[in-house]
């Protein structure tokens, strides 16, 4: 127990010494006026991130840096938050897979359903494998990629309990703004309707939706439960988004300005354990208030894969770029987790 005060301790006074050191490089008579821009609901997880971020750039800078915080959508949607990013008209934020792909189409693959069996699989994927190859293509478009945040698996709503692709056909889902989902509902064979989002809670109250596709965050706190009850833990896509940079911007910052904008986003690490446990507490509350939640057995989501899948050449093809060779790193590495856990296996006997 002395050690591991003594470690404590030492740690403290180490981490002050840092952000002590940091503060003294800033230059002392200029403050840093910075934008940070998201398109996130007001009282979801990625409120504490921004408290924490906020928080973690004015003890760094000792308030040389002041934020300008515009993180609930104040000017506009995804594709407009990344365009002022890009523009310099904001210099930080945090941007969906919608807004983002319109910049770097090549993000759209990791949306594509059914492409990863499960969470420790596509860890390892994103982090081994796709992540520093969608740095550099973001880098190409004046954007510096910092780090992801996740939004967590896509699943079906809806008014009727959706079991089966027998139950989505000719059903009416909405889909969402971006290729990956229409191509999903289509190959499911639901009636796809394209739908802004201000306008589904009314669909679904005058029968022109009868579901669709949504993270759990945004059916929860959206509402979306109080007229579809039913949701089909299909996980069908994982959706993330970016903590991007002007990257212009960025690269010229003196480097204790720089050191503080790259370092003060809570890790990925952290970012990636909360999200999920936020998640976990958001259906289970859910449950409480009255949905409806279906669990499915391995069995039971190959018919829906099987269809997902075979959509896969076509995407490729519609997104362009270089999303065929994102989708080759994507196979790679889900052969090299396959391998190590073969590995491992064979290691334990």
């Amino acid at each position: 127990m002395i050690y591991g005060l003594f470690w404590l301790f030492a740690g403290v006074l180490f981490s002050t010494a840092v952000n002590a050191q940091m503060g003294d490089q800033l230059p002392a008579s200029r403050i840093l006026d910075v934008t940070v821009v998201a398109n996130a609901p007001p009282g979801g997880p990625g409120d504490k991130l921004w408290k924490m971020f906020d928080d973690a750039v004015t003890e760094k800078s000792d308030g040389r840096i002041a934020l300008s915080m515009l993180v609930h959508g104040q000017i506009g949607g995804d594709d407009l938050v990344i365009q002022a990013i890009r523009r310099g008209r904001a210099q930080v934020g945090v941007v969906g897979e919608s807004g983002y792909a319109q910049v770097v189409p090549e993000v759209a693959v990791l949306n594509m359903p059914y492409l990863f069996d499960g969470p420790e699989e596509l860890d390892f994927v994103v982090d081994q494998y796709v992540t520093p190859a969608i740095k550099e293509l973001t880098a190409a478009r004046n954007l510096e990629f910092l780090q992801w945040v996740e939004i967590g698996w896509m699943n079906l709503y809806a008014k009727a309990p959706l079991l089966s692709p027998d139950d989505t056909t000719n059903y009416r889902l909405r889909a969402l703004p971006y290729e990956t989902s229409q191509a999903f509902l289509t190959a499911i064979g639901a009636d796809v309707i394209n739908l802004s989002f201000p306008d589904v809670i009314s669909g679904l109250q005058t029968g022109l939706i009868d579901g669709g596709e949504s993270s759990t965050l945004m059916y929860a706190r959206a509402g979306l439960y109080q007229e579809a009850p039913h949701l089909s833990l299909t996980r069908h896509a994982y959706s993330f988004a970016g903590v991007l940079a002007n990257k212009a911007w960025l690269d010229n910052l003196e480097p204790a300005y720089y050191a503080v904008m790259t370092t003060s986003f809570p890790d990925q690490a952290f970012v990636r354990r909360d999200t999920r446990e936020s998640l976990t507490v958001e259906l289970e509350t859910a449950e409480q208030e009255g949905v409806i939640v279906h669990r499915f057995e391995v069995a039971a989501i190959d018919p829906w894969a099987a269809r997902a899948r075979a959509t896969h050449q076509d995407l490729l093809s519609r997104i362009g770029g270089d999303a065929q060779r994102i989708y080759d790193l994507v196979q790679d590495g889900k052969a090299a987790f396959e391998n190590r856990a073969e590995e491992s296996v064979k290691g334990g006997e």
